[in-house]
């Protein structure tokens, strides 16, 4: 089984997940190392959507180009 370590900036040293305390700070110097859930950012969003217009408009292109060619 795997665990992640997680990189302490107070004590400069990582850390294991399994080393934490309860309430998920370093065992060392008590600093909070578990992260809270980060939103997606805009711009990621902006291009996965661009990728799927321009993958759909691609296939429509190919299709089109099938059954001209068939």
């Amino acid at each position: 089984m795997s665990t992640t370590a997680l990189w302490c900036d107070e004590c400069q040293d990582s850390v294991e997940e399994d080393d934490l305390t309860e309430d998920g700070a370093c065992p060392k110097c008590g600093t909070v190392l578990v992260e809270e859930h980060r939103p997606v950012p805009w711009h990621f969003k902006l291009m996965l959507v661009a990728t799927v217009v321009y993958l759909g408009y691609r296939a429509y292109q190919g299709i089109g180009w099938l059954v001209h060619h068939a």
